[in-house]
């Protein structure tokens, strides 16, 4: 297996869970995981917006759902707010993408 790889994503929608993310460290591994980045991902806000303009650069209608965003400790919520306006980000620039809370 190539780690410099993306894994494909296979699954729609994509489940993003973040119920039990107690740090911002396994936040960024549920984040690597979820879209397939590849071992390399930077675990920052920056690469996770360039990972995803990767994965989702060809225009096929994909759903990622958010589980457990309000869940995670205020600071965690907090250091995370980044990852909603990238999310946000996304939708605007690739219409075929949509993301939804719960």
């Amino acid at each position: 297996m190539n780690r410099n790889a993306y894994t494909p994503i296979t699954a729609d929608p994509v489940l993003l869970r973040l119920n039990s993310c107690r740090d911002w460290g396994t936040l960024h591994q549920r984040i690597r995981k979820a879209f397939g980045f590849p071992d390399y991902y930077g675990e920052n806000w920056d690469a996770m917006w360039d990972c995803l303009t990767d994965v989702f650069l060809q225009p096929v209608q994909r759903h990622i759902v958010v589980e457990g965003f309000d869940a995670m400790p205020q600071g965690l919520r907090a250091y995370a707010a980044p990852m909603q306006e990238i999310f946000s980000d996304l939708q605007e620039k690739y219409p075929w993408v949509s993301v939804t809370y719960r």
